[in-house]
Formats: C-alpha cells, sequence, structure tokens
C-alpha cells in the first residue's frame, strides 16, 4: 500500500538533555499508523512457523530484508533461476504479511569481501563491484526495481549504495524520475555510516521531496554527528524507518536497542536479520545452549537470558496460560538444554513473544509523548534513562 502523507503529530521536549521524541502519522492507502512503532520482518514470520500454536503478528509495518552475500549477488546478476527463487520470496513474503498496511523488501548488497579459503586471495564485495562499475550498478538497480514492480510492490526500496555524493545524487535522482513514470513511490535507504549522510538525507527529504526515508541502524557512539543530523528533522513531516536494528545493546545492560531509539530522531524500528545459518549449536556444552534464548522485559526493557529472567517468565506463563503448548514449553524450559526440538520452539518464541510485547510497549510510550510526559517515562523506566545518560555522555539530570 502506498504511503499518502506523512504528519508530526506530537513533539514532546519535556526530556532535557536528549533529542525530543515525538509521534508521527503515516498515512497509507489503508490505514493510518502512529509512531514510533516496530515493524515485524520476514525473519520473524519464519520464526512464527516453528511454534507449534496461532500466535497472530498484527504489527502495521512489515519489511523483508534479503542480503546478498557475493555469491547470492552474483546468482542474482547472472542466472535466471535465483531471480525467479528470489521473486517467490518475494511474493510469499507478500502474501504472509498481506494485513500490514505498509509492506516493502529491501534486497541489499553486502558490504563483506569473499576471501580464498586456498589462495587467501580476496574478492571486491558486492558493495565495492556497484562503487566501481556503472554498468552493473545500472543492471542490479533495475532488476531490483523491476522484481519489486512485477510482485505488484509499491513503494519500491531502494537499497544504499556507497557512492560519492555527486553520483548518489545523480543515480538518486535518476530512480525518482523512473518511478514516478511507472506511478510508484520510491523509498531511498542510507547508511547512517555514509560519509555524506547528513547531506544524503537532505537531497531525499528536499529535492526529490520524499516524506519516508530509510536506514540503515548504525550505533548512535560511532556516528554522534550523523543523529545530530537527523533531530533537525524532528519537526518536520518526514518519517525515517531504521531496519537491522541489533536486538539489544550488549555494552548498555542488555536493553533493547530500538527501544532508545526514539530518541535520537528514528520513528519505526526492524530488527536485524541474522545471517542464513544463525547460531550454530554443534559442539556447544549443554549448559550453555540456553544462553543464546532471550526474552523480552517491558518493565526494564532489557532482553535477558532466560535463566536471568525468572518473573519474565511467569508473567509469559500467565498471559499465554490459555496455550497448554507454550505454557509447558515454559514451565519446562530446562529442558530444551538437551532436546533440540524443544530448543527451536523455545528460542523462536521468544523471538514472537518479544515482538508482540515490544510492539504493546511502543503503543504505551506514544501515550507519554502526546501527552508531553516523556520525563515520567525515564523516571519509571530507569535502565532506559540511565543507558540514554551513557550514549549521549551526558550525565545531567534528564528531567
Amino acid at each position: 500500500m502506498t504511503i499518502t502523507d506523512v504528519k508530526v503529530k506530537a513533539i514532546d521536549y519535556s526530556a532535557r538533555y536528549l533529542y525530543p521524541s515525538r509521534t508521527v502519522e503515516i498515512k497509507t492507502s489503508g490505514q493510518n499508523i502512529l509512531t514510533p512503532v516496530r515493524a515485524a520482518t520476514f525473519y520473524e514470520y519464519r520464526e512464527k512457523a516453528k511454534v507449534p500454536t496461532d500466535i497472530p503478528i498484527d504489527n502495521p509495518i512489515f519489511v523483508s530484508v534479503e542480503n546478498l552475500s557475493l555469491l547470492m549477488f552474483e546468482k542474482f546478476l547472472q542466472t535466471n533461476s535465483y531471480y525467479s527463487k528470489l521473486m517467490r520470496r518475494l511474493e510469499l513474503s507478500d502474501r504472509l504479511a498481506q494485513y500490514s498496511d505498509l509492506r516493502m523488501t529491501l534486497i541489499r548488497p553486502t558490504v563483506t569481501p569473499k576471501i580464498d579459503s586456498k589462495t587467501k586471495l580476496v574478492s571486491d564485495s558486492p558493495m565495492e563491484m556497484l562503487r566501481q562499475s556503472p554498468t552493473l550498478r545500472d543492471r542490479f538497480i533495475r532488476f531490483v526495481i523491476k522484481m519489486q514492480y512485477d510482485a505488484g510492490l509499491n513503494p519500491i526500496a531502494i537499497p544504499f549504495i556507497d557512492l560519492p555524493f555527486h553520483t548518489f545524487q545523480d543515480v538518486s535522482s535518476q530512480i525518482g524520475k523512473s518511478l514516478e513514470r511507472i506511478n510508484r513511490q520510491p523509498v531511498f535507504f542510507i547508511d547512517i555510516g555514509y560519509e555524506d549522510f547528513e547531506s544524503a538525507v537532505g537531497l531525499i527529504a528536499n529535492k526529490l521531496q520524499s516524506k519516508f526515508i530509510g536506514l540503515y541502524f548504525r550505533p548512535y557512539r560511532m556516528f554522534p554527528l550523523h543523529y545530530e543530523a537527523l533531530s533537525k528533522y524532528v519537526d518536520k513531516d518526514v518519517g525515517f524507518f531504521t531496519v537491522q536494528v541489533s536486538r539489544y545493546d550488549s555494552d548498555y545492560n542488555d536493553i533493547s536497542t530500538m527501544h532508545y531509539l526514539p530518541f535520537f530522531g528514528n520513528d519505526i524500528y526492524a530488527v536485524r536479520t541474522p545471517p542464513p545459518f544463525g547460531f550454530s549449536t554443534k559442539g556447544t556444552p549443554p549448559t550453555s545452549r540456553l544462553t543464546s534464548v532471550r526474552l523480552f522485559d517491558r518493565a526494564s526493557l532489557r532482553v535477558k537470558q532466560i535463566g536471568l529472567s525468572p518473573s519474565t517468565v511467569s508473567e509469559l506463563a500467565d498471559e499465554y496460560r490459555n496455550d497448554e503448548i507454550i505454557t509447558n514449553i515454559l514451565a519446562n524450559y530446562q529442558e530444551a538444554n538437551v532436546d533440540d526440538a524443544k530448543y527451536q520452539i523455545l528460542r523462536a518464541f521468544s523471538k514472537i513473544s518479544e515482538l508482540k510485547s515490544s510492539l504493546s510497549e511502543f503503543e504505551r510510550f506514544k501515550d507519554f509523548i502526546k501527552e508531553g510526559s516523556t520525563k515520567d517515562y525515564l523516571q519509571e523506566k530507569q535502565v532506559l534513562r540511565k543507558t540514554l545518560q551513557e550514549v549521549t555522555h551526558n550525565q545531567a539530570k534528564l528531567a
């Protein structure tokens, strides 16, 4: 469904020494969406399929992120079969998320080069290949747009390509004109780590007049000036959608990363899609396997190891008390240490329960913003308050 308009609805300046938090209304051809909000991902839908019970996913925004490794990138551009395979995935993901009011698929090149295990020779990464070859770049962009167009997607997600700004400007402008001719909206994605980040945001928001911009997540501590640039749009009718957000931040007491991003100029958040092979348990001692299972604690906004989360386990057991499968899995979660089937179900459930709880917590946070009482939310969420102080190196009083 298309984005018809974006409007700032409320800005809260009550938390001194922090960037303001805000709510933005994303108007679509379906229902309107109020931010801050968490998007569901294709990865989370796949995890849901592993849980043998009916847990609905109600997120109003959906994104599928396809990270093209060098091998996948070459197949995408050089073989009919891989293009067809990826096309089927796009169509499947769109059907899975058919009730979401805003759906996108982002096909993006990776930045990781390939190292030959025998010769140790290093091959250019897909991103580097696109940077160096205008011909290859044109084909990649053409395939990305055509695939989404044929799948009936609108808006069309345009992946970030790390180019000199003058080239980035020319390519983005050409894409905008091309999509206008076929009556499609572009959503341009920009890496927060891009050297010309502020100029790129200005180009897309002002010259190309896009009201919805995608971002690749990078930690604030690495690019504070780029987050400072985002803060200039707090009162502007432009929405920012951040993808590939780390699930939790181990540097800050395992807090859910996306739950502190509203204080840094972001509106919508999608968790990072793990590598294709994910977490490997081969050769892992049974006592350590459960350390990869984490639960989202709404009270503290932390994503904690299940063994350190007895209260969260109890709360989830109560929430799903009418679901025999889930209550049994939670009551006997230690069995997942030695039972692969139970481990897979438990780990998948941890992701889906977090998706639902996180979405509900954002709904609650919106009320604080609308009432101008973000400072009260911070008083309640002490882990969040301390994290914001540490992230910004600001030890001053936040209220």
